[in-house]
């Protein structure tokens, strides 16, 4: 919540705040954020954060994610790499992970490949991950 003084200048009462992305936004772009995360609305780009970014049940992000925690309830495609990374009931990732932890509730939904983080974290498509069969 922001106040406003007499003099019009902005006074934050929260400095560890939410920003939100409302149901029905569009927005295509980067957003880089030292607060949390909420996304009920559609996203398309990269996400940066140094705290939770959070995914609602209407939400859907497609591109990349950087953060502490990625908690997913509506769908990503994409890339992310995170210290922990939740799929919640209905939530979806199709895409690659990289997270120290990944956790996936009942009736969540991943389709892709994860790595835990600090390994070799080069995605390598199918199509080179092949024996020599000559």
């Amino acid at each position: 919540m922001a106040m406003f003084s007499s003099n019009d200048k902005q006074v934050s009462t929260n400095h560890n705040g939410t920003t939100i992305i409302a149901a029905g936004t569009t927005i295509k772009g980067e957003i880089l954020a030292e607060c949390n995360l909420h996304i009920d609305g559609n996203f398309e780009g990269k996400i940066h954060s140094s705290s939770n970014v959070t995914i609602g049940k209407g939400g859907v992000v497609g591109g990349e994610i950087t953060a502490d925690k990625l908690i997913v309830s509506g769908k990503f495609n994409g890339t992310t790499d995170c210290n922990t990374v939740e799929v919640m009931p209905n939530g979806r990732i199709d895409g690659h992970v990289i997270t120290n932890e990944l956790v996936i509730e009942r009736e969540g939904f991943f389709v892709g490949e994860s790595r835990i983080k600090g390994e070799s974290n080069a995605f390598i498509p199918p199509t080179q991950n092949n024996s020599n069969d000559d």
